[in-house]
């Protein structure tokens, strides 16, 4: 079919909106039928960012929900739903579609620096909800004081002058409005159709990440967990309710005493294909547009998670590519990949974990970037985790893991006790990596540009011991995208490091043909001609017998290959040479003169 950027609805997580407007849907309205006739009363679904959970959500609520105006009146589901899969289910159409009141919230939005900003960013959010039922106060069903409390409601959702922080009853009435939001619409609608409720309630966990970070969490989770709660625990007016995030917090702590409660997470095969697109699903997209000849390119950047078992792929890169790919002026059958997720949303974490000043974790994290798996303990989150340079690995991994940069790996079975194998799933997923990296390790970060100095001071004082330490310190963190199996990485690191400080009266040579072979690196000062010969080794392992005897082969190597002779024929006066041998994320130096 012949198609267009703007066919590709990037960003757009309405459903009415989407099929309105005849943007591009993968239709995933078959998954309907398992969703809503299962035995589970609250289902929680856990995905990774930016797979289309919002969107989901949203087809579910278009489906379901009644005319408020004229309940029999399901023309607005019928010109949605035509062409879908769903429709041709005619008992399932009959008996749900368009039937029942719906409440459905997003939590995104709710955020702020302190407790008070993030209760007037859920104030807002509720203003729209209420306002959405306020048809409600004309009804006769409805008790006055009921019809009276709804107006206190929205008056106190509405009123931007509202003093959170220094009239604590005001605050009081925020939080009370707050976590009885849901359940009182609930009550009203019920009241007012004879027919329970769908509670749909989108990203329950962003504004507890956020408060986390800001230091709020507790008053946070307090106004979450209740709000959830009162809405979704034997409530008589609910019929079913859906859940979205990205992290499970601990039964124990949000979802305490919920009946019939099911966690759907990238362990769990049901609905493991409803949110996010298949192989299948990318594939026939992709020819359709007629894009045939891109499926590996699209494969290799953004295949590669595993959600139970199923292959799936991210679709706000996928639409994004493709919508990228059908500019004017670009070839969708040249056109390259991208980097569209790094965008979406802070990336933050990956500086945190490639800060971390474990050398082992390190080294782990430079192994999954080298493209190998590691096991990991898969924490249960109680509360949602604090992340700090300190943070405990597991901790960081799975948290990296249900955000959807790592991955479950497929074919490879863990060793039991609560571990799982993980990868990093695709190349736009390394690239994330990559980027962060060569912004933390380079000379436009200060911390690393001073260790940088440190050790060209150390090199030309002839400190072998300093020279040890502080490559010591700078591996123990240093990220490499080389192959970290190869004498090559430490020289690349070597060659990368002291490049940064090349000034005026200094020059490095790298691999440059001296005496009768070529040096690893050479340093030369001008003022004083002093010169550093750097030679580089891997060590077999990381015993200090081996090191040192690695060590004194590389310094015999600069001896007997005659590294300095061209130094001497210019009339160096000094001449400083290392033997350096190099295992996992350290270092054992020797000096000469």
């Amino acid at each position: 079919m012949a198609v267009s950027s703007n066919d590709f609805p990037v960003g757009i997580e309405n459903f009415d909106k989407l099929i309105s407007c005849r943007k591009i849907y993968i239709d995933k309205t078959s998954f309907l039928e398992s969703l809503l006739t299962s035995g589970i009363d609250v289902s929680l679904l856990l995905r990774p960012r930016r797979f289309g959970k919002t969107l989901s959500m949203s087809m579910i609520e278009s489906f379901l929900e009644i005319n408020y105006q004229n309940p029999e009146d399901r023309s607005r589901q019928e010109k949605l739903f035509k062409n879908l899969a769903v429709y041709k289910n005619k008992e399932l159409c009959d008996e749900y579609m368009g039937r029942y009141p719906v409440i459905s919230i997003s939590l995104k939005s709710v955020n702020g620096t302190d407790f008070c900003d993030a209760m007037k960013s859920m104030l807002r959010l509720l203003r729209n909800l209420f306002e959405k039922y306020r048809f409600l106060l004309d009804s006769d069903k409805q008790y006055e004081e009921v019809k009276n409390s709804l107006r206190n409601k929205i008056i106190i959702c509405s009123d931007d002058n509202l003093d959170l922080r220094c009239i604590p009853s005001n605050m009081d009435k925020a939080v009370a409005t707050a976590k009885d939001s849901l359940k009182f619409l609930g009550d009203m609608l019920f009241r007012e159709y004879g027919q329970r409720v769908f509670f749909i309630v989108d990203e329950y966990d962003v504004p507890l990440q956020k408060a986390k970070v800001n230091g709020y969490y507790d008053e946070m989770l307090d106004v979450v967990r209740d709000m959830l709660g009162n809405a979704l625990k034997t409530n008589n007016s609910m019929e079913k309710g859906f859940v979205t995030g990205c992290l499970r917090i601990a039964h124990q702590s949000i979802f305490t005493d919920i009946n019939n409660f099911v966690t759907c997470d990238l362990n769990n095969k049901r609905h493991s294909e409803f949110i996010g697109l298949t192989k299948n699903e990318t594939e026939n997209l992709l020819k359709d547009c007629g894009m045939e000849n891109r499926i590996n390119d699209v494969q290799t950047w953004y295949d590669g998670y595993n959600i139970a078992g199923s292959d799936m792929l991210c679709p706000w890169s996928v639409l994004n590519f493709l919508s990228n790919a059908h500019l004017p002026g670009n070839n969708p059958a040249t056109f390259m990949p991208e980097n569209y997720w790094v965008n979406s949303s802070g990336n933050d974490i990956i500086e945190l974990c490639m800060r971390h000043p474990n050398s082992s974790d390190s080294q782990r994290l430079q192994n999954l970037i080298d493209g190998k798996t590691e096991v990991i303990r898969n924490c249960e989150f109680t509360t949602y985790p604090s992340i700090s340079t300190d943070t405990d690995f597991n901790t960081f991994a799975t948290l990296m893991l249900h955000t959807g940069y790592f991955t479950c790996a497929r074919d490879v079975k863990s060793a039991g006790n609560n571990t799982i194998v993980i990868r990093i799933p695709n190349e736009e997923i390394r690239r994330c990596f990559k980027n962060k990296a060569e912004e933390l390790f380079s000379d436009g970060n200060s911390e690393w540009m001073e260790k940088a100095y440190s050790l060209r001071d150390a090199l030309f004082a002839g400190e072998q011991e300093n020279v040890q330490k502080i490559i010591d310190s700078m591996l123990m963190t240093f990220i490499s995208f080389r192959d970290t199996a190869y004498e090559s990485y430490y020289h690349g690191f070597m060659t990368g490091v002291l490049s940064m400080m090349i000034t005026e009266g200094i020059a490095l040579k790298s691999n440059q043909e001296s005496g009768n072979g070529y040096s690893d690196i050479i340093l030369t000062k001008k003022e004083g001609k002093t010169a550093v010969i750097l030679e580089f080794k891997k060590s077999g392992d990381d015993r200090f017998i081996t090191q040192d005897r690695v060590c004194d082969e590389a310094l015999d190597q600069i001896e007997s290959n005659q590294y300095d002779f061209h130094l001497k024929q210019n009339g160096c006066i000094r001449i400083l040479k290392y033997g350096i041998a190099f295992y996992g994320k350290g270092c054992t130096v020797k000096m000469a003169e």
